[in-house]
């Protein structure tokens, strides 16, 4: 008897995967013409669901960006059928809502039972980076350099998490190349290590790598413009600087070079334009002032020069932006977050020029203001002042502007 019913039982569990089954491809073929809301209100009428209509659910709401119902519905479809994959797609609806602990969770459980599933151990390293947790990005970049040697990125990676640590990056680096050798993301590092240990020549030879493999790259041309002026080679600066200019790369950086560099060839009017357009971009920049001293006293107007180079001196007063800094770390330890905003903003205040404050500011608006248009502001602000001197903060940067206009955009909210 017990032998029937179960026999029963087992029949009607395929019935109700065979009727739901059709489903599964009339929403499959709705989402094909972009109509997710008729998809999921066909989804939504199924009695008793299966888990892989759960899942489907989930996923189009995560593809959506509705991340809190995604979250409900997979944890519905892990109560109906656990598994691994639904562990990870919960982990990314929780990176985009903000609780990566709790996405690390759940990538750890997932790896304590497969240790081989690469792709999710390297997803968990750069988390890992990310939250400042380097030690463990050590960890899990050597494993999977170990697992797969062959893999750039692994070692490059791995330069990173060193260079974070204050150890020598270079090994990670140097091995990424070795590998690929159009590895731009490792000739830029190394070309950046090199100028740092002033070890010149290493430094030129992959910057003009860099170019030869992407004459595009904001970065390698910065890079070439600032090697060309220390090597006195004025026309090959003022050639990249103008590669600069026309990518519309137009920053304190581009204008600075510009009138240090006409400024040694003595084209003092030039000079004068380009700091003139550096001090709109940061009118507290005291190196400025000062070339601008310099400038008008070769032009002979001798009381714009007074006043030039008294403007420098002032803004060389003692600067307070990293005991705010600290101070504003401290509150956030205690959870005080609009206090740590507070004196964040007062650091900015004493040096507009610390980037670290002020992606320090974004970092925390975005935790503490359920309004994200005051985060959109603090990550465009950064944007427009340091977008070019680090380029893992800029990235993160860019990816927070995309998806909180995203989320914006799909709220109906207009954004400027």
């Amino acid at each position: 008897m017990k032998k029937q019913l179960l026999s029963v039982i087992c029949v009607l569990a395929l019935f109700k995967i065979e009727a739901q089954n059709p489903m599964l491809k009339i929403a499959d073929s709705i989402l094909n013409t972009g109509d997710y809301q008729l998809a999921l209100i066909k989804l939504q009428e199924v009695e008793n669901p299966s888990s892989s209509i759960l899942e489907r659910i989930a996923s189009t709401f995560q593809k959506v960006g509705n991340h809190s119902k995604a979250i409900s519905y997979y944890n519905k479809a892990y109560t109906l059928n656990p598994s691994d994959k639904i562990k990870e797609r919960l982990g990314v609806s929780y990176q985009f809502m903000g609780n990566v602990a709790k996405t690390i969770t759940l990538y750890q459980e997932v790896l304590e039972e497969n240790p081989n599933n690469l792709l999710l151990k390297y997803t968990l390293a750069k988390l890992y980076m990310g939250e400042r947790q380097v030690k463990k990005a050590i960890q899990l970049f050597t494993e999977l350099s170990e697992q797969d040697p062959k893999n750039p990125n692994y070692h490059y990676y791995l330069g990173l998490a060193y260079d974070k640590v204050k150890k020598d990056p270079s090994i990670g680096f140097l091995k990424a190349f070795e590998l690929d050798s159009t590895h731009l993301k490792s000739m830029y590092r190394l070309a950046k290590f090199y100028r740092a240990i002033d070890v010149r020549d290493s430094a030129s030879l992959f910057i003009d790598k860099g170019l030869e493999i992407n004459p595009e790259s904001i970065n390698f041309n910065q890079l070439k413009a600032k090697d060309a002026f220390y090597k006195k080679e004025y026309d090959v600066a003022l050639k990249h600087l103008d590669k600069l200019d026309t990518l519309g790369f137009k920053t304190l950086f581009t204008y600075k070079m510009y009138g240090l560099t006409y400024l040694k060839l003595e084209d003092f009017e030039n000079a004068e334009t380009y700091f003139l357009k550096a001090k709109e971009k940061d009118i507290q920049d005291d190196e400025v002032h000062y070339n601008l001293g310099l400038v008008y006293a070769n032009l002979k107007k001798y009381k714009k020069a007074q006043m030039a180079f008294m403007m420098s001196m002032y803004l060389q007063k003692p600067q307070l932006d990293k005991h705010y800094y600290h101070l504003g770390m401290l509150q956030l330890s205690q959870k005080e977050q609009k206090k740590a905003i507070k004196l964040f903003e007062k650091g900015l205040e004493s040096n507009p020029r610390n980037k670290t404050i002020l992606f320090q500011i974004a970092l925390a608006t975005d935790s503490y203001y359920k309004d994200k248009k005051i985060a959109l502001k603090q990550y465009k602000r950064y944007l427009d002042r340091f977008q070019s001197l680090d380029r893992e903060e800029t990235a993160y940067v860019e990816r927070r502007v995309k998806e909180i206009k995203k989320a914006l955009f799909i709220k109906g909210e207009k954004v400027e």
